[in-house]
């Protein structure tokens, strides 16, 4: 499947957006797979959600696109961004800082108008700039949540973005890189997961991260601020094992495993995941947290709240 996808992209001359769907530092796990598709001939272009952790950004949750100054917008949830996009406050993203880096405009997605949003936005960037297929790409796993692991803390992202791209029209993909990096599920967990979805088919193969992806990678780290997008990087330098991240919050494991991105099928996934089932028909950004907030589960944005001492940080969920 994915071998026939890419030979349809170089016959019609379409482009192959690469987004990272769990945060802004997701954008640098998406170059192994950016290298390995313009390897072969298929043209890129990358992507990024307007959501910054906390640590970087200051204010809680995703940005609108009002918010933000140097794009150029192509949708209602979708805008074209370069090295000069920040917030109107003056936080630069690390999409902006990437594109600066390779030369090359990003895409910027806002999920503030929940999945439809996102699928509305996606859809009229396909048509006007010509993207024949999406992969989205999660660092660490958390997309492969099924809501009980006890490290989950950020799936609202990855489970909106799934949601979406198992409702669009181009083909898609889901990618996991640097399985267990991001401290949230297990690799163990991360990989049971997976192997779930190969056992009903939708598993669509694995490709590596290589030595050459891996010197642009640590020169980005140099201005890019991420921890998961990181941690598949110390592989080359043979730094190797556990690693405690979020300032002491959470530990990952870093192996071999680390360098590999995972392609999955989004549909079948989607199948066998609540919370992206819970947020699929989402018209806001609220809407699709109360959604996982029904599902007893505590989100990324509720976690930011806390951050700040914001009042909406009460206790709206179900342990």
């Amino acid at each position: 499947m994915l071998m026939s996808l890419l030979a349809d992209l170089k016959q019609s001359g379409s482009m192959c957006l690469v987004i990272g769907i769990g945060g802004g530092g997701d954008i640098l796990g998406c170059l192994p797979m950016m290298f390995f598709l313009e390897r072969l001939g298929v043209p890129v272009v990358l992507g990024s959600l307007t959501w910054e952790r906390i640590e970087v950004s200051g204010k809680p949750g995703p940005r609108a696109l009002d918010e933000i100054d140097g794009i150029v917008r192509i949708s209602e949830t979708v805008a074209l961004a370069g090295p000069q996009t920040k917030t109107k406050s003056g936080v630069v993203f690390q999409a902006s800082k990437l594109s600066k880096i390779l030369g090359r405009g990003v895409i910027l997605v806002d999920i503030n108008k929940g999945v439809k949003g996102i699928i509305r936005g996606l859809k009229d960037l396909a048509k006007r700039v010509n993207i024949g297929a999406i992969i989205g790409i999660d660092v660490g796993g958390d997309v492969l949540a099924e809501g009980k692991e006890p490290g989950l803390q950020s799936p609202l992202a990855d489970s909106m973005m799934l949601a979406a791209l198992a409702q669009m029209d181009v083909p898609t993909i889901i990618g996991v890189f640097g399985v267990g990096c991001d401290g949230e599920l297990t690799v163990d967990e991360a990989l049971s997961r997976i192997e779930e979805v190969a056992r009903m088919g939708g598993y669509l193969g694995a490709i590596g991260m290589l030595r050459d992806e891996y010197v642009i990678m640590k020169e980005a780290l140099t201005i890019i601020e991420t921890e998961a997008s990181r941690l598949p990087v110390l592989v080359f330098d043979g730094n190797l094992g556990l690693k405690i991240i979020r300032r002491g919050r959470r530990y990952a494991h870093v192996s071999i495993l680390s360098t590999l991105v995972f392609l999955l099928s989004p549909n079948v996934l989607y199948s066998i995941s609540p919370l992206a089932q819970a947020v699929a028909h989402t018209e806001s950004f609220m809407e699709a947290v109360e959604a996982l907030h029904r599902l007893g589960i505590k989100t990324e944005y509720d976690y930011e709240l806390e951050a700040v001492g914001h009042d909406q940080a009460r206790k709206r969920y179900v342990d």
